[in-house]
């Protein structure tokens, strides 16, 4: 996908199916895309969460958490979800998580911006001294 289509992100939610292995791998890819698409101001990457939709459906999950912990750490992922967007689980918890991680991120680089600034002051005014 062209960066334009990227422009301006913050975050993202990338999505995978339980019930269908092989979105787990289309996910990854999307996440490998999006980090050589789009960074932060500081170059890093943009917090960025998995969901592992259609959890309502628990019996298909082949997936252990544990590797699925795994795989965002290895990834950088900045959490991951099981989630139901039919049913509506996790789905709010998934979004606030996210937009706490761009906003600890935003603010981040902005006191890193701070503290690198060079605060220009006016000329002082020339004093005449009187001489005896």
């Amino acid at each position: 996908m062209s960066r334009a289509y990227f422009k301006g992100a913050r975050g993202a939610l990338v999505v995978y199916d339980v019930t269908k292995e092989s979105t787990l791998e289309g996910a990854l890819s999307w996440k490998l895309e999006l980090d050589h698409k789009v960074v932060t101001d500081k170059g890093r990457p943009i917090p960025s969460v998995l969901l592992a939709n259609k959890c309502d459906r628990s019996k298909v999950c082949s997936n252990e958490p544990c590797h699925i912990d795994r795989l965002c750490r290895e990834k950088g992922f900045t959490g991951w979800f099981e989630v139901s967007a039919k049913e509506s689980i996790n789905v709010d918890e998934a979004a606030n998580f996210l937009v706490k991680n761009i906003l600890l991120c935003e603010a981040s680089n902005a006191e890193k911006d701070q503290r690198g600034n060079i605060t220009l002051k006016q000329t002082p005014e020339k004093r005449l001294f009187n001489c005896c």
